[in-house]
């Protein structure tokens, strides 16, 4: 099942005209079957001239997945981002998105 972070995300990429794909979570999950993309992005977006692999988590992301974003290595022109999702400290019922890019 996919996260509400993960669906809000792609509501919004797609109004600002981006094109989005994202892989389905089966019920059953297989130990042969990865829910993300190379076991790190969420979702792919792409829009004329511009690729993006977003990851998404919530409030807390491990040291290793960072790490392995760092280490993933893309094409020139291709974005990878990390999307956190945590409480607005000023307003708890809004939803604060903090973007990491790591660039090649």
């Amino acid at each position: 099942m996919r996260s509400r972070f993960e669906i809000r995300a792609q509501r919004d990429l797609e109004q600002e005209g981006y094109f989005v794909d994202w892989k389905l979570r089966p019920s059953m999950p297989s130990p042969h079957y990865n829910t993300d993309y190379w076991n790190l992005f969420d979702l792919l977006v792409w829009k004329p001239g511009e690729l993006r692999f977003i990851s998404i988590k919530g409030k807390n992301c491990p040291k290793k997945h960072k790490d392995d974003l760092k280490k993933f290595k893309v094409p020139p022109g291709v974005k990878i981002e990390l999307w956190m999702h945590d409480k607005d400290l000023k307003d708890k019922r809004k939803i604060r998105r903090r973007i990491f890019n790591y660039d090649n």
